[in-house]
């Protein structure tokens, strides 16, 4: 999406990678538990890897909205 910013809208980084959003972005910072959950390192190899890792991470894209090009924040938590 060429049009498109690459910083992250938290004002923290200049490229919004998935690393940043599993692991540093604060506007995911409530969701974050759910990835925690299964890898207290936020070990990318785990969550991405691994059967219990990507029902986390599932479960952290259906409740923060992450991933979305879009400049709308992130829903409050439920």
């Amino acid at each position: 999406l060429p049009d498109l910013p690459t910083s992250c809208p938290c004002g923290t980084a200049d490229i919004q990678s998935h690393l940043h959003i599993l692991s540093e972005c604060p506007l995911y910072e409530e969701h974050r538990h759910t990835l925690l959950s299964v890898s207290q390192d936020l070990s990318p190899a785990i969550i991405l890897d691994t059967h219990k890792g990507l029902e986390a991470l599932a479960e952290f894209i259906a409740a923060s909205n992450a991933f979305r090009k879009t400049s709308a924040p992130p829903p409050p938590p439920r």
